[in-house]
């Protein structure tokens, strides 16, 4: 619409007379594509709050400089935006309140670390487990609340900064699955029996406010406090090429000018590329007429990522930030660093963005652009789409699918459906993982648009740069992402072997060195295959994802079980034992319904799609052309059922793609591929396919060692019960003590923790660990009778009794010396 009166373009130019030429051109430079119209309405609804209105409302830089003091007790959300010192009105009430308990929970440790120092609480890894209830002012990480079950209190004050991200981390990250459902219990006496809930966050919404008043006593009402500053104010140029090659370009010819330059993105394999290119000292163009030297191309590169967040140099590195940051050049960071942490001190001269739509919405991403505080631009490319398809965006659909496949596993494994339908969560943390899975799917399926929108939200100014990509940076950055390959494979191989009980001791540190890293990785994959770890072998690996290929395939090569038929007369399939095992021992380990896998459900698709008749044959060597009946019969399926096979295999099936394309599909997933050749027949040629005869004969390999490990672990099994049956008797016998008849197996018919499944499981025995934690006692007894009972309150009742009984048999005079001090231990085992 133009200013004025007047009808038209024409009367409007006349009447401006000379002022018209700026005014014309003015507008046509602000003028907008119908693409770039329709993002200018694009608004996320889930965004912010709705249903909870501000009970204040305030707009001021500085928080704290308005709001001096909480209520004393409820739940308070504090919704002001990043960099406006949510956390120091914590601080302030911590310095004025010094005896009031306090618990500072959060979802990393970086986060934590850095509100620990400003908060001045003790941080939970520098001290003992035993040792959290002594502590006044504790921050703990969300995934390891679960170890204070045995040692609960009530805090005066409960406090959880980036609670959004706290929410997701809890109810989704894969980290929280082993102890999701002892932590949602803790989190949940925590969250009732605490005087004062804070949770802040710079996009705090209603979803996270009503789940936490769902752990608060009945009829309290949330006290929200509502900043509406905005720290935007930038210049946003927004990158809209297929590829990121524009801007990493641009970011390279910045450093190239000597600027200071800062690189967020949600990818770490993009960062450690980056880091890679840039201290590798090569030039984008190598065919520059005019290249610099080597020592001119030297830059000061500093990377953080998840590989080495948690490294002495880093943590000092992050502590120490804004002085840290004026000896380097480029600082590339990943999520570890998104939260918690402020650069506010003046250094770099602007901040770059790279999204893969991958893991992160757009309130995360903005989480990361906004670690920076000082006014510079930024640079922003964001993927066009998700690399891997798009997700589900309702809530109710996400639900109703994991309750069906939770329904028709119990059914395919024989237990109780009604227990099959749901863990043993409640419904309202089941609903609320539902909607957050639904709101960050919507935000990564159009995160280009979304975190637009939001910036624009935040007050930027959006710059549109339309780039046709840059081949020369694309070539660079697949070159470092090479070198970067070849040179892990090699140090996997290369690392020092070490044995089981060290690779499971690693497993429960925070962090490890990168040699102890690539330790792990080498016994994880000699474990999993059972042969010599070889850089080629590392390859295959692919971190882990050729192993639950081939777990799927044997499931499927399996002999399934006789013909069940439902309440509704339907016939079906059950699965092989073996699979029927992994669903079953998911469920007795993992309270969570949304952490079960449905090993049996994807079982019963391949089943059904004719699968296992086409793998016996090929697997025996048959070629097959593609117009036999049963591979028609299979495309034809999957065509029809095409919304069936994206929901459980998560696998899109073409409705014009060829018999055997559909075939290849489902054999990547098995982890098999397919060779040909085109012989003379009548004159013409024709291809024949077979499956690849190198990933038979290593498949094959793999699969009977697995089932030598499933023989030799039955075997161990038998013998654990009976040498267990002789130590309860003997323990009732000698003290009067009933010990559990069988302990607890962390096996479920497949290797565990990185073995030859990759699931998170421990795989030492039973008895193996009690072995160890009986060394362990041993060794505390001369610490006094309290370190061993710290030691012993940390494990089950079944453990505590092999311990004791184990720690007898190893040394009996400590053992004497223990039962004097302490006449009462049988009381440790209730």
């Amino acid at each position: 619409m133009l200013p004025g009166p007047e009808k038209g373009i024409d009367d409007w130019v006349v009447a401006l007379e000379k002022k018209a030429d700026k005014a014309v051109s003015t507008m046509i430079a602000d003028a907008l594509r119908i693409s770039e119209l329709s993002q200018r309405f694009f608004v996320n609804r889930a965004r912010g709050l709705h249903k909870f209105k501000p009970n204040i409302v305030v707009n001021t830089r500085y928080l704290s400089t308005v709001i001096r003091s909480l209520p004393q007790s409820g739940l308070v959300g504090l919704a002001s935006d990043m960099g406006t010192g949510k956390t120091e009105i914590l601080a302030m009430i911590r310095k004025d309140n010094p005896d009031l308990s306090f618990l500072n929970n959060g979802h990393r440790v970086t986060l934590l670390k850095n509100l620990s120092d400003h908060l001045q609480t003790a941080m939970y890894s520098a001290i003992s487990c035993g040792d959290w209830a002594k502590a006044k002012a504790l921050s703990i990480t969300v995934d390891s609340l679960y170890k204070m079950a045995n040692d609960l209190q009530v805090y005066d004050i409960l406090f959880i900064d980036e609670a959004c991200q706290y929410l997701a981390h809890l109810l989704k990250s894969k980290t929280c699955k082993e102890h999701r459902g002892a932590i949602l219990e803790v989190l949940e006496y925590l969250v009732y029996n605490a005087k004062l809930v804070v949770l802040a966050d710079a996009h705090l919404d209603d979803l996270t406010i009503e789940f936490f008043m769902r752990m608060r006593p009945a009829g309290e009402k949330p006290y929200i406090i509502k900043n509406e500053y905005r720290s935007g104010g930038r210049q946003v140029y927004w990158y809209e090429g297929k590829n990121s090659s524009a801007i990493v370009a641009e970011f390279h010819a910045q450093l190239m000018l000597g600027k200071k330059l800062m690189m967020v993105s949600d990818s770490k394999r993009f960062i450690k590329k980056l880091e890679r290119a840039l201290n590798d000292g090569s030039a984008i163009d190598d065919a520059d007429d005019t290249p610099e030297s080597a020592e001119d191309r030297k830059l000061r590169v500093w990377a953080i990522h998840s590989e080495n967040s948690g490294s002495e140099e880093n943590v000092i590195f992050i502590r120490e930030i804004n002085i840290a940051i004026k000896d380097i050049d480029a600082f590339l960071i990943t999520p570890s660093l998104s939260t918690g942490v402020d650069i506010s001190s003046y250094h770099f001269d602007a901040v770059f963005g790279v999204f893969h739509a991958v893991s992160q919405s757009a309130t995360e991403c903005a989480q990361q652009l906004w670690r920076y505080r000082p006014d510079v631009p930024m640079y922003v490319w964001v993927a066009p789409r998700p690399p891997f398809g798009y997700a589900e965006t309702n809530a109710r659909r996400i639900k109703e699918k994991i309750l069906q496949k939770n329904e028709m596993t119990a059914f395919l494994i024989r237990i109780n459906q009604e227990t099959g339908k749901r863990g043993a969560e409640k419904d309202w943390a089941l609903d609320a993982s539902c909607q957050i899975e639904a709101q960050r799917n919507w935000s990564i399926n159009n995160l280009r648009s979304d975190l637009r929108s939001l910036l624009e939200e935040m007050g930027n100014t959006i710059v549109p740069v339309r780039d046709g990509g840059d081949e020369s940076a694309s070539r660079w950055m697949k070159a470092a992402g090479i070198a970067i390959d070849e040179e892990h494979y090699r140090k996997v191989a290369n690392a020092k072997d070490i044995d089981r009980r060290t690779y499971t001791s690693r497993q429960h540190q925070d962090y490890l060195k990168p040699e102890e890293v690539l330790e792990c990785e080498k016994f994880r994959i000699q474990d999993t295959y059972g042969m010599s770890v070889t850089p080629e072998l590392v390859e295959k690996d692919d971190s882990g994802r050729l192993i639950k290929k081939i777990a799927a395939l044997e499931a499927i090569l399996a002999t399934p079980g006789e013909m069940i038929t439902d309440e509704q007369g339907r016939e079906f399939v059950p699965p092989p034992a073996i699979v029927a095992e992994r669903d079953k021992s998911e469920r007795e380990r993992l309270a969570i319904c949304t952490d079960w896998s449905n090993h049996s459900t994807a079982w019963l698709m391949r089943h059904r799609l004719g699968l296992r008749a086409v793998l016996m044959d090929l697997m025996a060597g048959v070629e097959i052309k593609g117009d036999e009946a049963m591979i028609q019969a299979l495309a034809e399926f999957s065509k029809r059922n095409a919304s069936h096979v994206k929901g459980i295999l998560n696998l899109t099936i073409p409705l014009s793609e060829s018999p055997v394309w559909i075939l290849g599909q489902y054999l990547s997933q098995l982890g098999l591929s397919t060779e040909s050749r085109r012989p003379m027949e009548d004159g013409q040629r024709v291809r024949y396919y077979r499956l690849n005869t190198e990933d038979v004969v290593f498949i094959q390999n793999v699969l009977d060692y697995r089932q030598r490990q499933r023989e030799d672990r039955e075997r161990k099994r038998h013998e654990e019960q009976e040498r267990h049956a002789a130590y309860a008797a003997r323990m009732q016998a000698q003290y009067g003590i009933n010990a559990p008849s069988t302990p607890p197996l962390n096996e479920d018919g497949d290797n565990n923790r990185g073995g030859m499944d990759g699931d998170e499981e421990l795989s030492d025995s039973w008895w193996e660990r009690v072995k160890y934690y009986a060394q362990l006692a041993i060794e505390r007894v001369e610490n006094g009778v309290d370190a061993v009972k710290e030691l012993l309150s940390t494990l089950t009742s079944d453990e505590r009794c092999g311990v004791m009984l184990e720690f007898e048999d190893l040394d009996a005079e400590k053992f004497a010396q223990l039962v004097s001090d302490a006449p009462q231990w049988t009381e440790w085992m209730a």
